[in-house]
């Protein structure tokens, strides 16, 4: 059933279909919400219908190449982690070619400062954020991670973000497509596009997701670059999902009750199962590979 509804999607607008089949309406949605000056930098905030006190916080950046995507797509993920509890904001971010290299990454840590600064009035709880991103979006989120420059640069300390999510991010490559490279702007400053230039040891737990089926960016990307911050003493960890593609990891997560992958659910125990002081323990060696169902 997912590979019939992912094709519906591709052709059309991704998951805008299944929207009509999966959306349940457990859940609040306060849409547009400004948080930057420009018109890409709204943001819609979830909250399940009923609240618990205050709950945990994902911050979502959608993929689209840098070119396309929409908040307005992720309803079906947004209610999906509504019902486990969380309360989640997508913003929009400026695009190329209205926008180059780095804006849309400075959008993101936007995105951060207002959440932490707002989320309690939608029962979230501001020192428990996380950052999740897909495709392109979890090449933002990469950065956010590993540069400690872009969460600074918005008069944030680097722990404002508990954790970080990259699902299917094209987080450990080299820019070889000319569409990509037009995009990252001048070879010269292609260093700063690279997480793996930023790795430290000391940056925030990062739970690296892919598809091992994944033809749009290798899975190698998640596994090479989760071990490199193992070895330099960081907190990662890589999942491989067999028979996961990379638009079929966002559909696993956003319609977990086709029962895909546990997208949703490694995520949720991630952001409620680690801390500072067992991340590494806890955590299994880079590489992990799972069946999926």
């Amino acid at each position: 059933m997912l590979a019939s509804v992912v094709g519906i999607a591709s052709a059309c607008s991704p998951l805008r279909i299944a929207e009509g089949i999966f959306l349940g309406d457990d859940f609040v949605r306060n849409s547009g919400v400004p948080y930057g000056s420009s018109a890409r930098e709204r943001l819609d905030v979830y909250r399940p219908r009923v609240r618990r006190g205050p709950a945990p916080v994902v911050i979502f950046l959608h993929g689209g190449r840098w070119r396309n995507g929409s908040k307005d797509e992720y309803r079906l993920l947004g209610d999906a982690l509504t019902r486990r509890g969380l309360v989640v904001v997508v913003p929009d971010y400026r695009l190329f070619p209205e926008a180059k290299f780095p804006d849309w990454v400075d959008d993101a840590a936007r995105a951060v400062r207002w959440t932490r600064t707002n989320i309690r009035r939608f029962g979230g709880d501001s020192s428990q954020i996380w950052v999740v991103g897909h495709s392109s979006g979890a090449h933002s989120a990469a950065l956010l991670a590993l540069d400690e420059r872009y969460l600074r640069n918005v008069q944030l300390p680097s722990d404002a973000v508990r954790g970080y999510v990259s699902m299917a991010g094209p987080v450990d490559t080299t820019w070889t497509e000319p569409d990509v490279q037009e995009v990252m702007g001048a070879r010269d400053d292609w260093p700063s596009t690279y997480p793996v230039n930023f790795i430290d040891g000391k940056e925030r737990p990062i739970l690296f997701l892919h598809g091992a089926d994944d033809r749009t960016v290798s899975a190698r990307n998640s596994v090479r670059l989760a071990a490199l911050i193992r070895e330099r003493g960081g907190c990662a960890r890589a999942i491989v999902y067999r028979g996961v593609s990379h638009l079929g990891l966002i559909f696993a997560l956003a319609v977990p009750t086709l029962g895909k992958a546990p997208v949703a659910d490694d995520i949720v125990a991630f952001i409620h199962g680690e801390d500072d002081r067992k991340c590494l323990a806890a955590f299994t060696a880079p590489g992990e590979t799972r069946s999926a169902v």
